[in-house]
């Protein structure tokens, strides 16, 4: 599988590492996937600091999307069924499975010399191996460098 036009555009404006990644990933996993978000605006920050989709405001503090090139990105499901898609493109199956995929080409590229980073998950905050059911913020789509 590769990315379509506008995740690519998403991922040019991720780290290099994320983009190494990501990159890697889409190759190996048989569950399509997009980038909706790499690097995101102060401005864009506030508003979903607002909605309560995101912990950080971007004006006291800046996210890992906040900086150039963007440290994070946010994954969905992607299927050329829009019915299909709109059932599971958030669904945590499924983005579970795809960051599995993700963080084993990360530990892949990081022991082979690739790149320089791990990476974390916003359904694995505190990275112990522990998903989803202690983490007082969930933020499933997304996949950041450490």
């Amino acid at each position: 599988m590769n990315f379509g036009k506008n995740s690519l555009k998403e991922l040019y404006t991720c780290h290099v590492d994320l983009q190494k990644i990501l990159s890697l990933a889409i190759s190996r996993t048989n569950v399509d996937f997009g980038i909706s978000e790499g690097y995101r605006s102060l401005e864009r920050q506030k508003i979903l600091f607002d909605d309560g989709k995101s912990t950080i405001d971007g004006i006291s503090k800046k996210g890992m999307h906040n900086h150039k090139p963007s440290l994070a990105a946010d994954l969905y499901v992607y299927h050329p069924d829009i019915e299909i898609r709109e059932k599971i493109a958030y669904d945590k199956v499924h983005l579970a499975y795809i960051i599995g995929i993700v963080a084993s080409c990360a530990v892949e590229l990081l022991e082979d010399g690739e790149i320089t980073h791990k990476i974390r998950w916003g359904g694995n905050w505190d990275m112990d191996g522990v998903l989803v059911i202690d983490q007082k913020f969930q933020d499933l789509p997304h996949v950041e460098l450490v």
